[in-house]
């Protein structure tokens, strides 16, 4: 069992049965669970405290995308959890994972926090001029599995962008600038981790 203690994951979830699957799998791993919530209404009360956040695209017939794109500002990593195959998702949220309903809890989980926790490569790296900008949610968390503090964890991410800076020549040729991105904070994350907590 994966330990997420402390976590607070947004779901926002009109389908209640799926909504109640989802949160009791995330709570028995330590999150705390900010709702579930049904309307965009009610999740917007949440996105100040939320660090990661399952969002249904459809909500009894209104989008999600100004929660989305409020975490998005925020640097919190989320992923659309979706029913309807015919939505289109907006240009600037599709760095996002997108999955189906019928994909189960076990690929949320994969979407939001496996592939960063392992440092494995996952989507294709962005071709947008921003692409980094575009992966800052997926750090924080990183550093957030990391470290386990939300402050450090924004410290690890700070150091990490600072030695990509400095060490740009050192890059690997054809190296993604995700994987580039994890390796260093792993790096940094094992030798300066105690020092970024304080």
């Amino acid at each position: 069992m994966h330990d997420l203690r402390g976590l607070h994951i947004l779901i926002v979830e009109d389908e209640w049965v799926l909504a109640g699957d989802l949160a009791q799998f995330f709570s028995n791993m330590g999150a705390i669970v900010l709702g579930p919530v049904a309307t965009v209404e009610q999740a917007s009360r949440h996105t100040e405290t939320a660090e990661a956040a399952i969002l249904d695209v459809n909500l009894n017939g209104d989008r999600v995308f100004p929660i989305a794109e409020e975490l998005m500002r925020r640097g919190v990593p989320f992923v659309f959890f979706s029913g309807d195959s015919d939505i289109a998702i907006p240009e600037r949220l599709r760095y996002a994972s997108n999955l189906r309903k019928s994909s189960g809890r076990q690929a949320v989980f994969n979407a939001l926090f496996a592939q960063q926790a392992s440092g494995q490569a996952s989507s294709p790296e962005p071709s947008s001029p921003d692409d980094v900008f575009s992966l800052l949610p997926k750090l924080r968390l990183a550093a957030r599995l990391l470290l386990g503090d939300v402050d450090a964890s924004d410290r690890l991410v700070e150091r990490t962008l600072e030695r990509a800076i400095r060490d740009i020549d050192r890059r690997q040729l054809g190296q993604s600038t995700e994987t580039w991105l994890n390796d260093i904070m792993r790096e940094v994350a094992k030798a300066r981790g105690a020092k970024l907590m304080h």
